[in-house]
């Protein structure tokens, strides 16, 4: 009978502590979900070295196109599933709607591998010290963030991207 108690007891408190934790995370996007409609927050901006050279400022496209954050990684089995559709996408939308994958801490030769493998066209990134990923409040992969052409956060999307997803950013 104790056995069992404690087990309850370690389960709710598991639990609660989990809930707790997910409930924490303070950033732009998170207080995003919360806000009322039509209430907007900036993307906190980033600069970080694109996969194969070059830096990306998330900034520099305010005003000029909308941007899908797509927070992943190689060994994600969502993500391998959702990459073609995204990819998709990004062929069909790219002259309004960017697409920056942000690969999460990853070795960039495992990263140009699998670019290479899945034929991707979008710029890859590597977030090597989470500061990214921390400041949208990611905290798994296949996440999607999506922004405004004036860099607002509009929407936070916990799973697969769909077309209707980048034609509420047009």
């Amino acid at each position: 009978m104790n056995k069992i108690s404690l087990g309850i007891l370690l389960v709710v408190v598991v639990g609660f502590g989990a809930m707790l934790v997910s409930r924490s995370a303070d950033s732009a996007v998170a207080q995003t979900q919360m806000n009322p409609p039509g209430q907007k927050i900036a993307a906190p901006d980033f600069t970080l070295e694109k996969v194969g050279g070059g830096q990306i400022t998330l900034s520099s496209y305010k005003g000029k196109k909308a941007v899908v954050l797509d927070f992943w990684a190689t060994w994600c089995p969502n993500c391998k599933r959702n990459i073609p559709t995204q990819q998709a996408l990004y062929g069909k939308y790219q002259d309004k709607v960017e697409v920056i994958g942000i690969n999460l801490q990853e070795d960039p030769s495992i990263v140009e591998r699998f670019i290479g493998e899945y034929r991707i066209s979008y710029p890859i990134v590597i977030d090597s010290s989470s500061r990214v990923s921390r400041a949208f409040g990611v905290q798994y992969t296949n996440y999607h963030v999506l922004i405004d052409i004036n860099g607002d956060v509009v929407k936070v999307i916990p799973g697969d991207i769909k077309e209707s997803d980048f034609l509420s950013l047009i």
